[in-house]
């Protein structure tokens, strides 16, 4: 057996250079001091360097036992793991590389057994000691010695039934250190085993056994997914390589999952460093001795690079037009925690290297593409981006949030006026779409960032008798602007009196005074009351949830309905702050479109408000637009639906800004529980 031949040539090295053999004892303490609370990780990465499938720790008296089913021992490796800072692991190709990884065990215990295969081997200071007497002080893990027979049968019966289990190798740890054994196994986590090869079982036995499981399921050659099973939980990551790095993506049943700040770290080992995403990233890069800190040499360099390639090109799939739902799910996870433009302003770290190198990378990819200006509304942008022929950034990815001002960061521009004339010349936009466009213009012409002649006469943006039309055509019709056209002009301008400035500049004092319409104070519409159909057949107050409702108390107004209307199996979606004239749209399970404004009340027959905006949206989508009224108590949450507002309740015009108020309605709410 080679343990005699390895162990004589280290005893011949040490008598030669007892010196050496006293250095190589401060150097293992300082590697176990560096290291602490890694030794389990550590022992569990080398088991999947060494194609372990399974990987056991167990508490058995005075002794802790840790075993795995991989290769076992040769000469070589034996001797790697006696020597320091010798490894014959290629970095990039196993998680360690140093050979000084297994040296952090001298934080749990002073005393180690050996078992692989056929051989048997103790690591004990004090034999060593005698071995070498000329130095001073001797490592632990240096030169190792035969199993004592009274060694072999304290040890016997456990190692046995770990070997039984499957095991080749048994590392048995006496003389422990309690606390640190604790600490060690109370923080091993699951992900642990995220970004392993191979170990796809663990078991810890103490008083009870702790069981973490991994399942890994190729996609495709770069993406898979992995399964992670422990104590009755299971999480699912998805992860996708390229290049030697690996991203990984947390994942819930609706789809992707943003991690924690705290979980979002750079992981062979989990590091202390943060990624500035909400995803775990993986690669070859340099830390420093207790593998806790990124290095940012130029190998760490390098793993960033091309980590950012990947986010790069993961963000441009999700913005494509042909993007599938996969791709823009995984966007969710792609948008960093903070303002990416501070990075340049904090401490250099993987943080702020990582975000530097995506603006990089990104530099030209996303320049054509065109983001949503904030004084449009999403659906008219739309349209009216297909119709200029421009990329735009579709309606669901302003969903996410945060997105578009990470989108902007990587190069996309908000669209203007002029890169939106030849959409305002092809088609119209809706009543809403034409007053935001009309204001944006009379507020840029008031300030003196817009001249008049910019305006162009050929765009359908002047609503009368009910089509839209061009400035030219406009005046020849002898109509007047649509009132509630010019009131939500007057709304987002704070007043009529710069319209009509403008409309000056762009006819004249005559034309203008006709077209704007004369200064009402007061508006009635509708004198009908009445609570119009909720929004599912049948009795309102006599319906039940189509599956289990859990409403809490601490939610607002608008999640309440959401989760509600999701209940009783409309399919729906929160887009409150898309800014129009809604909180929440989708279609009712008839497949019938709905718009749902939420309304908070105090009190039954208190009033409520409309704005120019939801009452002309209100007034343009007719029985698809419904009030939720919400009064909620500290036990229940009451409910009261009101369709087609317009047609149904009596709105008094207010002059606040203007707004449309209600005070005469009936409230007949349906009654829902509360949970903390």
């Amino acid at each position: 057996m080679f343990l005699d031949e390895v162990r004589q040539s280290l005893i011949q090295e040490a008598k030669r250079s007892p010196n050496l053999l006293s250095d190589l004892a401060g150097l293992e303490e300082y590697v176990a001091e560096s290291y602490n609370a890694r030794a389990l990780c550590e022992l569990l990465q080398n088991a999947d360097d060494a194609k372990a499938t399974k990987f056991a720790i167990k508490y058995v008296g005075n002794f802790l036992l840790v075993g795995n089913n991989g290769r076992i021992f040769d000469k070589s490796d034996f001797e790697s793991l006696c020597r320091s800072a010798h490894s014959l692991k290629a970095r990039g190709v196993s998680i360690g590389y140093r050979g000084i990884g297994f040296k952090s065990v001298l934080g749990i215990a002073s005393k180690i057994c050996l078992f692989s295969g056929e051989l048997e081997a103790t690591f004990c200071r004090d034999r060593t000691a005698k071995e070498i007497p000329e130095s001073s002080r001797v490592p632990l893990v240096r030169i190792p010695h035969p199993i004592l027979p009274e060694e072999r049968a304290a040890l016997e019966d456990a190692v046995a039934s770990l070997k039984n289990a499957g095991a080749e190798t048994v590392f048995a740890f006496e003389d422990l250190n309690p606390n640190a054994v604790q600490i060690e196994l109370d923080s091993f986590e699951p992900t642990s085993l995220l970004f392993l090869r191979n170990v796809s079982e663990v078991v810890i036995e103490r008083r009870e056994t702790r069981r973490i499981q991994v399942e890994r399921q190729d996609i495709d050659a770069q993406s898979r997914i992995i399964h992670l099973r422990a104590q009755g939980q299971e999480s699912q990551w998805k992860l996708i390589e390229q290049d030697g790095i690996s991203i990984a993506f947390g994942i819930r049943a609706e789809g992707i999952r943003r991690l924690g700040e705290s979980e979002a770290v750079y992981a062979f080992l989990p590091t202390q460093e943060t990624t500035g995403f909400p995803i775990k990233t993986n690669g070859d890069i340099s830390t420093d001795p207790s593998r806790t800190r990124v290095v940012l040499d130029e190998r760490t360099t390098g793993c960033i690079e091309r980590l950012a390639s990947l986010v790069v090109a993961l963000v441009g799939r999700g913005v494509a037009s042909e993007a599938t739902r996969e791709d823009i799910q995984l966007l969710t996870a792609l948008v960093p925690f903070s303002d990416p433009r501070m990075a340049t302003f904090q401490r250099r770290s993987f943080k702020s290297d990582f975000l530097a190198a995506i603006r990089q990378i990104s530099e030209g990819k996303f320049s054509k593409i065109y983001c949503r200006p904030t004084w449009l509304n999403p659906i008219d942008f739309e349209k009216l981006a297909g119709q200029s022929k421009i990329s735009s950034v579709r309606r669901e990815l302003e969903d996410i949030e945060g997105f578009t001002a990470f989108l902007k960061y990587l190069g996309a521009k908000e669209a203007v006026l002029n890169d939106l004339s030849a959409g305002l010349e092809n088609t119209a936009p809706s009543l809403v779409g034409a007053a935001e466009v009309v204001a944006h213009i009379t507020t840029r012409h008031t300030t003196r960032q817009m001249e008049s002649s910019a305006v162009d006469q050929r765009w359908k943006i002047w609503p009368v008798g009910g089509i839209t039309k061009k400035l030219d055509g406009a005046p020849k019709s002898k109509s007047i602007l649509e009132s509630d056209f010019v009131d939500l002009v007057a709304e987002k301008t704070g007043g009529a009196g710069q319209l009509e400035r403008l409309m000056t500049d762009l006819t004249s004092p005559a034309i203008a005074s006709c077209m704007l319409p004369p200064d009402t104070t007061s508006k009635e519409l509708s004198s009908g009351i009445g609570i119009g159909q909720p929004p599912m057949s049948g009795n309102a107050t006599q319906q039940s949830p189509t599956r289990t409702l859990s409403l809490k108390r601490w939610r607002s107004a608008e999640q309440q309905i959401l989760e509600l209307l999701l209940a009783r199996g409309c399919n729906v979606k929160d887009v409150s702050r898309q800014n129009i004239g809604y909180d929440i749209e989708g279609v009712e399970p008839t497949g019938t479109e709905m718009c749902v404004e939420v309304k908070l009340i105090d009190y039954p027959a208190q009033p409520f408000t409309l704005t120019s905006n939801e009452e002309a949206v209100a007034r343009l989508k007719g029985n698809a637009y419904i009030i939720a009224l919400v009064r909620q108590t500290d036990t229940h949450l009451e409910v009261a639906f009101i369709r087609d507002p317009v047609a149904h309740l009596r709105l008094v015009r207010q002059c606040r800004q203007w707004v449309w108020e209600c005070s005469d309605y009936s409230f007949t709410p349906e009654r829902y529980g509360l949970e903390q």
